[in-house]
């Protein structure tokens, strides 16, 4: 569920900021990593700023998927 608790920590931000727009995404998409976590839906390299699409890819940099493969890796 860390697609969950990003946006928790992004809706945090969105109220400490003021940014109501911003706040009001990131409850829909809290809403919506609740399902789609669970059936493996959440598209990898996405920010999960509420101005991006949930459903978009992006492109994770090198070195930062290097350190997501030594993560699951070690993990099994």
């Amino acid at each position: 569920m860390v697609a969950c608790q990003s946006a928790f920590t992004n809706v945090s931000l969105a109220i400490r900021q003021r940014d109501m727009k911003e706040c009001f995404g990131q409850i829909l998409r809290i809403l919506g990593a609740a399902t789609k976590t669970a059936m493996n839906l959440v598209p990898a390299g996405n920010t999960g700023g509420s101005n991006i699409s949930p459903f978009k890819k992006l492109p994770v940099k090198p070195e930062l998927q290097m350190a997501i493969d030594k993560a699951k890796a070690s993990a099994n």
